[in-house]
């Protein structure tokens, strides 16, 4: 009549809501799409991030030397930031297909860590255009890393590859 821990094994409001639809070995589509946007999205990183770690200063030439290199600083720190994220995220989205807990945690908090600072600079224009852009590509690319359909392959491989160490 009232729920509890010590229900039997039928408990409607404890089924699985997702049902994995496909085989066990094979990747979801979306899985698939969300890997080649990483990829993408990776490359375009690493481009932006060295244009803007190696452009200079491009504003009035008017201006006060040490607000030049301020600039500039900024455009490098951006432009270094920008650059490395995109070499992690490259080598952790070739471990999505695997189905990793973890590299995909990591991947969500460095993406977000990536949106935070290029929405930043873009807001301040600290950088270009690129930057608003990557920003939110790495936003949905997170948000479709997360859909139910990778949620169940990324858990079907996570407890095999546990259920594999305890033999």
């Amino acid at each position: 009549m009232f729920p509890s821990p010590a229900t039997g094994g039928d408990d409607i409001n404890r089924r699985p809501v997702h049902e994995p639809s496909a085989a066990d070995g094979t990747m979801p589509k979306l899985l698939k799409a969300v890997f080649w946007m990483l990829l993408a999205t990776a490359a375009f990183m690493i481009l932006t991030g060295l244009i803007l770690y190696t452009a200079g200063y491009t504003g009035p030439a008017d201006m006060d030397e040490s607000y030049k290199e301020a600039v500039v600083n900024n455009q490098k720190f951006i432009g270094g930031i920008n650059a490395f994220a995109g070499v992690v995220i490259a080598a952790l989205t070739s471990q999505l297909p695997r189905g990793g807990k973890t590299p995909r945690r990591v991947l969500l908090a460095l993406m977000m860590l990536v949106v935070l600072v290029d929405l930043l600079s873009f807001a301040t224009r600290a950088g270009g255009f690129a930057l608003g852009i990557i920003a939110v590509l790495l936003a949905l690319e997170a948000l479709l890393l997360f859909r139910p359909s990778i949620s169940d392959h990324i858990d079907r491989n996570h407890m095999a590859r546990v259920m594999n160490q305890r033999k």
